[in-house]
């Protein structure tokens, strides 16, 4: 039977919950007064169920009642840092308005688990309930919150992310990386960044809503090496005017340093970030993924159908093995190619990306974006077909797939 457990949060206070196993599902439901999560404002006895650490906000006071496995709790004075750094955002936004240029473009770095991702969450929510449409960028092809891991996205936020569910992505550009670490793939990365960049250029090029209320862009916690190189791409080719750096003092400071251009400010940690084992951020991704083929609450049913291998092209962009110097950053492509792959039993459980192009023959597969994702469940050699998990229907749109190393198996929701 579940536990429940009854908090009473006094005004101006959070009450933070810490969840250590993806496995445990906890539910929360507002039980009077008023309170927010994510910079979304809940709903009276509507029940959200949460499987990650989440942070329940409150001005005037509330009360909570948790079911489930009940996680450690505990209560903390109302963390300012996030809506005082939203009103002198806002501020940025009025003044752009006027004048009709770009508004604030803001870039969140630092290591891994100091809450980069809340962050970025709810200051693009209370963007939009104050009329704006903020554009989110998504670099984290760990955890990824747009799309599944593997990705990087880019996505006009016009309405706030259902708490549990996060955001409607049915208007974002989503760029297949293809694996859950950068340096697998350094040099695809970079490009990938670039080419972010002039998607981003292009939307608010045809947005003056979007051009005005600005960028928030998120990173993934690398923040060392190849990792701090990417930070510094980011920031120019997004033409970044704020940088945020959580926790890490030194990052800060080599980023002034080599940035002296940019406004960057320091915050520390935010309450409640959870320091995550590699085994819990697997579950994640696995979760994630999951989520994509069958909702949050396991409310979608996915399709299951064959596809000939003669009517599909598969392709992998290959990786460069050296030690990527910086001079290679701007000619990336010219280190790395596309490599067509011939099925094997190997694919077994990968992820496929759907690719917009519409030829094997098109150079610019790697850096064109893709319409989503289907998971090879079976593969039978002898009538040269694989069987795919999707969320849409049999037949495919379109026939170029490409493959990194995500896998997938429902069974027991295993992703590596």
């Amino acid at each position: 039977m579940d536990n429940v457990q009854i908090i009473n949060l006094q005004a101006n206070k959070e009450g933070k919950i810490l969840i250590r196993n993806p496995s445990d599902v906890v539910h929360v439901e507002l039980l009077s007064g008023s309170a927010e999560i994510f910079g979304v404002e809940m709903i009276i006895n509507k029940i959200y169920p949460f499987s990650s650490s989440f942070t329940v906000s409150t001005l005037n006071g509330c009360a909570l009642k948790l079911k489930g496995k009940i996680p450690w709790t505990y209560t903390v004075n109302y963390n300012h840092t996030i809506i005082d750094l939203h009103l002198s955002l806002e501020e940025k936004r009025k003044l752009a308005e006027k004048s009709g240029v770009k508004g604030p473009t803001v870039l969140i770095a630092g290591p891994t688990d100091v809450g980069k991702s809340t962050l970025c969450r709810t200051l693009l929510n209370y963007a939009v309930r104050s009329g704006r449409i903020p554009v989110y960028i998504d670099l984290d092809v760990g955890q990824s919150s747009i799309s599944i891991p593997g990705t990087i996205s880019i996505l006009p936020v016009d309405s706030p992310a259902d708490i549990v569910n996060g955001y409607n992505d049915s208007k974002s550009s989503v760029y297949f990386f293809g694996y859950k670490n950068p340096g697998l793939n350094m040099l695809l990365y970079f490009l990938l960044i670039n080419k972010v960049g002039e998607t981003l250029h292009n939307r608010l090029k045809f947005s003056k809503n979007a051009l005005t209320s600005g960028v928030i862009v998120d990173t993934c916690g690398w923040v060392t090496g190849n990792g701090y190189r990417s930070i510094v791409l980011a920031a120019e080719s997004f033409d970044i005017n704020l940088l945020i750096v959580v926790e890490d003092e030194n990052l800060h400071k080599n980023l002034k340093k080599d940035l002296p251009n940019k406004d960057i400010r320091f915050i520390p940690k935010l309450n409640g970030a959870v320091e995550r084992s590699r085994s819990a951020r697997i579950e994640r991704r696995s979760t994630l993924i999951h989520e994509y083929f069958y909702g949050s609450d396991n409310s979608i049913k996915p399709h299951t159908f064959n596809i000939k291998f003669s009517d599909i092209e598969m392709f992998r962009v290959s990786s460069y093995k050296s030690k990527v110097k910086m001079n290679m950053i701007k000619d990336a492509q010219n280190y790395i190619s596309l490599m067509p792959i011939s099925i094997t039993k190997d694919l077994l459980y990968h992820l496929l990306a759907i690719s917009y192009a519409d030829s094997g023959a098109d150079e610019n597969i790697m850096l064109t974006s893709v319409l989503g994702f289907i998971c090879v469940t079976e593969i039978d050699m002898d009538n040269q077909t694989i069987t795919v998990l999707s969320p849409q229907p049999g037949p495919l749109p379109k026939n170029i797939l490409l493959v990194g190393d995500i896998q997938y198996q429902h069974s027991n929701k295993s992703s590596v």
